[in-house]
């Protein structure tokens, strides 16, 4: 493969990166209201339920998309394991204060 071949392929993956960035971004948002959400109402960090549900969309959508079923799976732990770090910290920093102001990244 010529160089200019690679450096275009790169130069895509790049691209897609600042994408995916985008969107953790506002994923990560997302989630971050949820567990203030549970916090303040007391509900799991964890929801095993939700969890499965998850997955086997996941499954089925990385299928649809022509891409490894358990590439998809092994991304979205990280991401799920990530979420409920936070949530438990955010769960803790609430009990501890009462109030969400206080609570920090």
């Amino acid at each position: 493969m010529e160089a200019s071949k690679l450096d275009g392929l790169r130069q895509g993956i790049d691209q897609l990166d600042e994408e995916i960035i985008s969107l953790l971004a506002k994923r990560f948002q997302l989630t971050e209201e949820v567990g203030i959400y549970k916090a303040m109402n007391q509900l799991a960090a964890q929801d095993s339920s939700r969890e499965s549900k998850q997955f086997e969309k996941i499954t089925r959508l990385a299928a649809s998309k022509e891409l490894d079923p358990e590439y998809a799976a092994t991304i979205y732990r990280c991401l799920m394991d990530v979420v409920i770090s936070r949530h438990k910290d955010i769960e803790q920093a609430y009990s501890q204060n009462n109030q969400l102001e206080k609570i920090e990244a």
